[in-house]
């Protein structure tokens, strides 16, 4: 007999000094505008009371990418590659939705080996709650305020006279692209993403020495770029040298030693409670949402 399905389950008090229920309801449109679309973390169901507002979501185990970096470990080229590219095709169909990520970092980037697929590694893109949407009447294209995690957010954004675009995703990709080559944060903080901001002509980033290929390096030279329209679109990244070559079949497989490694990555068996009673981010049987 099948086991009770899980869901990883966000709980959101309403007496956060920023919550408001806008912000709430947008997460949710949002998560409901991707659904049916492999690159996302699936919405199941929200629920709301006094105190608190629920989103129910798919529970992946494996948890997010964060968890890889243990250790100082990092990526080789290859197995960043066949995640890179599951992000691209991700941001591609967020973007041509009108919906810009704004957070995306390791953390909101979730990992699983597929079943029956021996080396396969599959990636979901997850945490919506600082996503916005502009809709395709609309003739805007800025996001005009100001939100992310510090190390993986766009020169632009820190500076708020300036305009940001979706391309403020592409931005972060480059972030968690240098993570996964060297296991270090390229930026610490806001600080020094604006110093290369206005350095950048004179003094640009120091990439030649990450052990990496001279196209990767370019490629992650051109999502790097200070000013938001030098960068490229996600479906234009789909298109770079580096991210078309050396495709292995089956898509998305990776090498045996990350493959057994995340394999081996131990998971606390989650609590279950009735849905009204969860707390933030562990798992609740699907029977029990009211």
């Amino acid at each position: 007999m099948k086991g009770p399905e899980l869901w990883a389950v966000k709980r959101i008090p309403r007496a956060l000094p920023n919550f408001t229920f806008k912000r709430y309801e947008a997460e949710v449109k949002n998560l409901r505008a991707l659904a049916g679309h492999e690159w996302f973390v699936c919405l199941n169901s929200t629920y709301e009371d006094t105190h608190y507002m629920y989103i129910a979501m798919e529970y992946i185990p494996m948890g997010d990418m964060s968890q890889s970096f243990t250790n100082g470990y990092q990526w080789n080229e290859g197995d960043t590659k066949v995640v890179i590219k599951q992000l691209l095709h991700g941001l591609a169909v967020m973007h041509k939705e009108g919906i810009t990520h704004r957070d995306l970092k390791p953390e909101n980037i979730f990992l699983y080996l597929p079943e029956n697929q021996t080396n396969v590694l599959r990636v979901k893109i997850g945490d919506f709650g600082t996503s916005k949407r502009i809709p395709p009447s609309n003739t805007s294209t800025y996001l005009k305020t100001t939100t992310g995690t510090q190390s993986y957010m766009a020169p632009e954004v820190h500076d708020t006279s300036k305009p940001k675009t979706n391309r403020v995703d592409i931005w972060s990709l480059g972030c968690v692209l240098y993570r996964m080559c060297t296991g270090n944060l390229l930026f610490k903080d806001a600080n020094e993403v604006l110093k290369y901001f206005w350095t950048a002509s004179s003094s640009p980033l120091a990439l030649d020495n990450i052990g990496f290929s001279i196209p990767c390096v370019s490629f992650l030279r051109d999502i790097l770029q200070p000013a938001p329209k030098d960068r490229s679109s996600a479906e234009d990244c789909l298109k770079n040298a580096w991210i078309m070559s050396e495709v292995l079949e089956p898509d998305y497989s990776i090498g045996e030693a990350l493959y057994t490694r995340l394999s081996n990555i131990s998971h606390r068996a989650p609590d279950v409670h009735s849905f009204p009673d969860i707390v933030a981010n562990l798992a609740v049987e699907s029977g029990s949402v009211p």
